[in-house]
């Protein structure tokens, strides 16, 4: 029996502990983004003089311009993101109020935090509304499956399409891509901050190469005099 017991502690502590560490890991870096955020945001001049400093001179204008851009874009994203948190909440609440499902408003404003997190968070989110849809019986369960799948839908194919309106055009292949590698980098993090960043790093791409603003290196001088020289 000591035995049975010991092995069986020793079962639960491989998973109870790295689940543990995972959580902190999670709540720890959600603390450190928040605090990071609050004081960007107090001062944000200092830190893009700070940029600006490091670029020289005769370029500073150009970064001016890329970093006020990058700006207004992750300014739509946080507001779009926001918009949807929001709305999903209240439509999820609703939805859980009229199935009589228990817990409905704690679960509404879990799907709306949640909403936050890119591809996984509403997929963690619906798992609690459907096993408190179990607990009466599985026929509720499945409209609780099929409220998240409707809800979710229309977020992605009505809400985000009208609230973004061309502003933040990602190309959904790379936008996957992003989201993969930087989950698998740095975790659940990465993959709350991979949207944002890939905005960031197109508008830049855009703005300092698609309009020419960096010369191609790949021509020689005495090529480009020839090129530019008349006839």
């Amino acid at each position: 029996m000591k035995d049975r017991i010991g092995n069986g502690f020793g079962g639960a502590t491989r998973y109870v502990f790295p689940f543990i560490h995972s959580t902190i890991e999670v709540i720890t870096g959600l603390l450190i983004i928040t605090f990071l955020s609050i004081y960007i945001a107090v001062d944000p001049g200092m830190y893009r003089r700070g940029i600006l400093l490091l670029i020289p001179p005769n370029r500073r204008g150009r970064a001016r311009d890329v970093l006020a851009a990058i700006s207004a874009v992750l300014r739509r994203w946080l507001v779009t993101q926001l918009i949807a948190m929001v709305t999903l909440g209240v439509i999820t609440t609703v939805a859980l109020l009229l199935l009589h499902v228990k817990a409905a408003f704690a679960l509404g404003l879990l799907s709306g935090l949640f909403e936050f997190i890119p591809t996984v968070g509403p997929i963690i989110s619906s798992l609690p509304a459907i096993a408190m849809g179990f607990l009466d019986s599985p026929e509720k369960a499945l409209w609780v499956t099929l409220v998240y799948l409707g809800v979710h839908f229309m977020e992605s194919h009505l809400l985000i399409p009208l609230l973004m309106k061309g502003n933040m055009d990602l190309p959904p292949a790379l936008t996957i891509v992003t989201q993969a590698l930087m989950a698998l980098l740095f975790g659940l993090l990465g993959l709350m901050c991979a949207v944002p960043l890939l905005a960031a790093t197109v508008v830049a791409v855009k703005l300092l190469y698609v309009q020419g603003d960096v010369p191609d290196t790949t021509i020689r001088p005495h090529t480009r005099r020839h090129m530019t020289a008349g006839p």
